[in-house]
């Protein structure tokens, strides 16, 4: 089919026409596209960042949007960022055991964001896990897991005693508060926390990814921050928060925790990512149209198990 001329040639390269997947929110550039989306059906070339957001839910239960967790795999690693409601369920979807997850990263400790700690920690110990899951977020994370170890005492000595004999050291958690800054750099993927206004939880973090000249930003809970800006700059793929329409928010806009789709409209608009993504939403409805008032370029309002590449392409596929 014709390419529209709308869309950045990095994204023109890869795009294909192919059934609607029904419920998958709306992929927007200023262009209608109901039939169309990014298709990557296999990984990549090694040098992607392949990104898969296991869930885009809120701290209201849902049965087709578990809570924020978002799987990061770079250089041969698997990381995890937020470990909200069902993200092990979700890893269990797209083939990937807890016990493979070399670390987490917290953006903050609201429960919505760490409810599936204890689930990942646990089953992934006893799927094989041997060596201590390591987890770094804001201050307070090196507090709350070690109250996991000593909450969850009882099915560890248990499940170290025969006939399971689990390896002690997998029932570890090395939690470890950080700053802004460097956080991680390993194999050539290096992760970068920054500081991001979620109002008065603080600190609250955004991370950036970063593996072979490719980027991937995740927001975290934030209003719209311009340091989020300044740590986004130059990355091909930007996923950030957007509760709601702000027209539809009735709490005064002094007041507000996180940004509504027009925030986060704003934000795209500045960095000019080659593909942004909306996660973290109470509801889809009015967040295309809202974000557009703000951003023409090329955006997904995002679902469970949306999985995007980034590389000298940036493609996007569903996993179910």
């Amino acid at each position: 089919m014709a390419l529209e001329s709308g869309w950045p040639p990095a994204i023109r390269e890869r795009k294909e026409s192919v059934p609607t997947v029904k419920g998958f929110g709306q992929f927007l550039g200023g262009m209608a596209l109901a039939s169309t989306f990014l298709c990557a059906p296999t990984m990549g070339a090694a040098e992607n960042i392949r990104i898969t957001l296991l869930g885009t839910g809120t701290p209201f239960p849902s049965a087709e949007r578990y809570g924020t967790a978002i799987l990061v795999e770079a250089g041969g690693k698997k990381l995890l960022f937020d470990c909200g409601r069902g993200a092990v369920i979700r890893l269990a979807e797209v083939g990937v055991k807890p016990s493979e997850i070399n670390a987490l990263f917290l953006t903050h400790l609201h429960s919505d964001h760490v409810v599936g700690l204890p689930d990942l920690w646990l089953t992934g110990w006893f799927l094989g896990r041997q060596e201590p899951l390591e987890v770094r977020g804001p201050a307070g994370t090196r507090n709350l897991t070690a109250h996991l170890i000593q909450a969850f005492s009882a099915d560890i000595t248990a499940r170290e005693a025969p006939p399971e004999n689990l390896p002690p050291r997998g029932a570890e958690i090395e939690g470890r508060d950080v700053h802004q800054g460097i956080v991680y750099d390993g194999d050539g993927v290096r992760v970068t926390a920054f500081l991001v206004d979620h109002a008065n939880v603080k600190p609250a973090f955004g991370y950036r990814v970063d593996y072979m000249n490719h980027s991937a930003v995740i927001s975290g809970d934030t209003k719209f921050s311009e340091n989020l800006i300044r740590f986004a700059k130059g990355a091909d793929c930007v996923l950030h928060i957007a509760w709601m329409p702000g027209q539809k928010n009735a709490t005064p806009v002094p007041l507000r925790s996180v940004a509504s789709a027009e925030d986060a409209g704003r934000v795209f608009a500045i960095v000019k990512p080659k593909l942004a993504v909306i996660y973290h939403y109470k509801s889809e409805e009015g967040i295309a149209d809202a974000v557009k008032t703000e951003y023409t370029g090329p955006f997904i309002v995002a679902q469970d198990l949306t999985v995007i590449d980034v590389g000298n392409d940036v493609t996007w596929h569903t996993a179910r």
